[in-house]
């Protein structure tokens, strides 16, 4: 499965550069424009060893033109991926729980490759700095075992599509990959991802609101 994502994400990214010939120009007009601020919360599906997850996220940054954003995140899986382990010969123990958890830190841009009235679809890229934490217990969930932090780099690409429903309320659906550089306790972890449901947009939403609140007739 992790080969067939990035081979579709490679074509998929090469079909839309070879479309867009002046990608890069595009780009330099649309940071002359003034830039919006915007924030939104997101989530998406990845996979821990073949272990459906997911990985929560808060956005910021600026929107130039409609066009290109640039923007920082924070992520994290919010509860820890539990795992039963049985007869795992690195434990003395016949059954060990994992727990594995994760946060870091992006920077990242995104390109609307094509838009249609509300509908946008758009190229993101981006790159951190954080770590994977494994925690083992006994069986009993009490018991510490032992705790394992290791650094990664995580950097993630794929293809959004994006749907306007409201004023920063749409619906927003993605693919793409998350490889996680770093030892080879954090590396295992790199996996595709997925996403379809809500993305709320804080910063439109509050521009709304207070442009309302201003509004005089």
């Amino acid at each position: 499965m992790t080969k067939w994502f990035l081979s579709f994400l490679i074509v998929l990214f090469a079909l839309t550069v070879k479309a867009q010939s002046n990608v890069i120009d595009s780009i330099k007009v649309s940071l002359q424009e003034k830039p919006k601020f915007f924030m939104s919360l997101n989530n998406r599906n990845t996979f821990i060893r073949s272990n459906k997850t997911k990985l929560y996220g808060l956005t910021g940054g600026f929107d130039y033109n409609e066009k290109v954003k640039l923007f920082v995140g924070i992520y994290g899986f919010g509860d820890a991926n539990e795992t039963l382990l049985i007869n795992d010969i690195d434990f003395v123990q016949d059954s060990v729980f994992r727990y594995i958890n994760t946060s870091n830190f992006s920077l990242g841009i995104e390109y609307d490759y094509w838009e249609y009235e509300r509908l946008h679809l758009s190229f993101p890229i981006q790159i951190g700095i954080g770590s994977i934490n494994y925690e083992f217990v006994e069986k009993d969930k009490s018991t510490p075992i032992r705790i394992q932090n290791y650094n990664i780099v995580p950097i993630e690409f794929g293809s959004n599509a994006y749907l306007e429903l409201l004023t920063g309320v749409g619906l927003k659906a993605g693919i793409g990959y998350r490889m996680t550089l770093g030892k080879k306790e954090a590396s295992q972890l790199s996996s595709p991802y997925y996403n379809l449901g809500i993305s709320i947009l804080v910063g439109e939403i509050y521009k709304d609101i207070k442009k309302n609140i201003n509004y005089k007739p």
